[in-house]
C-alpha cells in the first residue's frame, strides 16, 4: 500500500475510534486531533522505509500527515488546549516517560528491516502505551491508525511480521500497490472519515 492510502485509512480509523469512545464528538479541535492521531498512527510503521518505488507519493503522504498535525495543533490552541490539559492531569512524569518511550520506539522502528519490528503487534502495543502516557485521549486514535496500517499491509503480497520476533509473516496476497483493492480501501477510508465528520 502507498503512503496516501495509509494516511487516509489511518485518519478514518482514528476518527472512528474517537467517535466510538467519545459519543457526540463534535468540536473541530477534537475531530482534527483524532484525525491527526490516526494519520500519525497510519504512518508510524513505515518509519522503516528508506528507499521507495514511489518517493513523490511518500513525500506527499508525509506532508499531508504533517499538515493534519499542524492544523490539529492550531485548532487545539484556538480551543484553549483541552487535550494538553487532559494530558497534564496524568502528571509530567508520565508525559516525560511516554515521550521517551516514543523516541526509543521511533528509533527502533527506523532501524528495523522493512515490515519487521515496526509492523508488529509488539510495536503497536508499545506505541499505544507510550501515546497513552503522553496524551490518553489520543492513544486510541494512534493505535487505530497503526492497526489499519498493519491490516492493509497484510492484504498485500509481501509478508508482515505481526508476531515479531518470529520470522514468519502474514501475507494474504489479495492486492498489489496502486491496484484496484488499494483504490477501494482509499475510497472506503474517505467515506468513513466523511461520515464521522459530517454526522
Amino acid at each position: 500500500m502507498t503512503g496516501k492510502t495509509h494516511v487516509i485509512v489511518g485518519t478514518a480509523a482514528g476518527l472512528a475510534a474517537a467517535s466510538a469512545l467519545v459519543p457526540g464528538l463534535a468540536s473541530p479541535a477534537a475531530l482534527a486531533c483524532a484525525a491527526a492521531g490516526g494519520a500519525l498512527g497510519g504512518m508510524l510503521p513505515d518509519l522503516d522505509v528508506r528507499n521507495t518505488a514511489h518517493p513523490l507519493q511518500e513525500r506527499l503522504a508525509r506532508g499531508g500527515c504533517a499538515v493534519l498535525l499542524v492544523a490539529a495543533l492550531a485548532l487545539e490552541a484556538a480551543a484553549g488546549w483541552p487535550l494538553a490539559h487532559r494530558a497534564a492531569e496524568a502528571g509530567l512524569d508520565a508525559v516525560a516517560l511516554g515521550a521517551a518511550a516514543l523516541a526509543v520506539l521511533c528509533c527502533a522502528a527506523r532501524l528495523s528491516p522493512h515490515r519487521g519490528f515496526s509492523h508488529s503487534l509488539a510495536a503497536l502495543a508499545g506505541f499505544a502505551a507510550a501515546a497513552w502516557l503522553v496524551c490518553p485521549p489520543l492513544a486510541p486514535c494512534v493505535a487505530a491508525g497503526m492497526a489499519s496500517h498493519l491490516a492493509l499491509d497484510a492484504l498485500g503480497r509481501r509478508p508482515v511480521r505481526l508476531a515479531w520476533p518470529v520470522r514468519r509473516g502474514v501475507c494474504l496476497g489479495l492486492c498489489k500497490t496502486d491496484g484496484v483493492v488499494e483504490a477501494c480501501c482509499l475510497v472506503a477510508g474517505l467515506a468513513v472519515a466523511a461520515y464521522v465528520v459530517l454526522m
